[in-house]
């Protein structure tokens, strides 16, 4: 239930990179409050919002979604983060919430980089702008949603560089209990500001590892980052989409000449043949497995090219070892295609994506085409 009132995907924007984690709670009702989005707003800017609501239960979730469809509402008004809040908690109050939440709402300016943040008993987002930095963000955390006292949140503005990247996060991510909070947030701006920036799935991953570890986790978690490049000549044209119906297996050759068109006019036909077998194999597998609509998303930035295929299935794909047993190996055919993924990419994994799972494909350019 938690998961399908999570965004089914994210947008796709040249001046942005994002990505997202939730991972559920195993103890209890397994059942949590934790939410996020990306939501396009009216002047073209990009708002980031994430939230997480006061205990485990059906009520929890519920609560969730009001919040997450008020938010999406209120910023598709024009409404800056601290009115956002401000309305919210007073939403709260009318539908009779007998629960609290804290929400963390980040309003982004593509073309200046200009940020605007207000957070409402939420911890602020940590902003790293390069390699081994942090930067403080000294916004006020007002109190929690929902408490019925009318507060008026204050927001504050920080410019980010191209380069930086922004997590919003839930305290569930923090290991509070065996580091204590202050112990906890400091490994965590260490592992951002220390983490893979080019690859933004595996930064995520990093950062959730210690997590997963846990058979068994009290709360919930919802990690959302951003790495903002900036506005480049002639980046519009460095991203491209496609969208597949569901059981349409011929479609998948009208995806090889899509990608061939891409590469062309991004002058990066060097990767085309193996691009195409991968990306032929992993969207047959989408199609067959997850028996969903698939959304394909390719980006050329710097000196290399990734390509991702989302669908609805949250089951990860799994390279799938050819064995001598007939009956065994006929089971594993659509493992075999992921193979040869494993061994063209310069580098692939498969990472949670809203509702379902995006599994990516990075081709490095040779110097010459980069």
């Amino acid at each position: 239930m938690q998961q399908s009132l999570l965004p089914p995907s994210l947008p796709l924007r040249p001046e942005t990179v994002v990505t997202s984690r939730y991972l559920p709670a195993t103890a209890g009702a397994a059942v949590g409050g934790d939410w996020y989005d990306i939501v396009p707003l009216p002047d073209g800017g990009i708002g980031l919002a994430i939230g997480d609501v006061e205990g485990h239960s059906a009520e929890a979730a519920g609560v969730m979604g009001h919040l997450r469809s008020a938010v999406l509402a209120y910023a598709s008004e024009g409404h800056e983060p601290a009115t956002v809040l401000e309305r919210i908690d007073a939403l709260l109050r009318v539908l009779g919430a007998s629960r609290y939440a804290t929400c963390c709402c980040l309003w982004l300016d593509p073309a200046a980089g200009a940020a605007k943040t207000a957070t409402a008993g939420h911890p602020p987002p940590l902003i790293s702008p390069a390699a081994g930095e942090l930067t403080a963000l000294d916004v006020p955390v007002g109190p929690p949603l929902g408490l019925g006292n009318g507060h008026r949140y204050e927001q504050r503005e920080v410019v980010l560089t191209p380069g930086s990247i922004i997590a919003l996060y839930t305290d569930g991510l923090l290991e509070t209990r065996a580091l204590g909070p202050d112990a906890a947030l400091e490994r965590l701006a260490q592992g951002l500001a220390g983490g893979n920036r080019e690859n933004m799935d595996m930064l995520a991953d990093g950062l959730i590892s210690d997590r997963q570890r846990h058979k068994t986790l009290d709360d919930d978690l919802a990690l959302l980052l951003m790495r903002y490049d900036g506005v480049q000549p002639g980046e519009q044209q460095d991203v491209a989409r496609l969208s597949i119906q569901r059981y349409d297996l011929q479609a998948v050759a009208s995806t090889r000449h899509y990608l061939r068109e891409v590469l062309k006019r991004w002058r990066s036909e060097v990767l085309l043949d193996d691009l195409q077998l991968m990306l032929s194999e992993v969207v047959t597998n989408a199609l067959i497995h997850a028996q969903s609509d698939v959304d394909i998303r390719m980006r050329r930035h710097g000196g290399s090219v990734r390509v991702e295929v989302q669908d609805s299935s949250p089951q990860p794909p799994v390279p799938t070892v050819i064995v001598a047993n007939e009956a065994m190996n006929a089971e594993a055919e659509s493992g075999r295609g992921l193979l040869i993924v494993d061994a063209l990419a310069t580098s692939w994994g498969s990472s949670p994506a809203g509702r379902g799972k995006t599994t990516w494909i990075e081709m490095t350019l040779p110097e010459q085409c980069s």
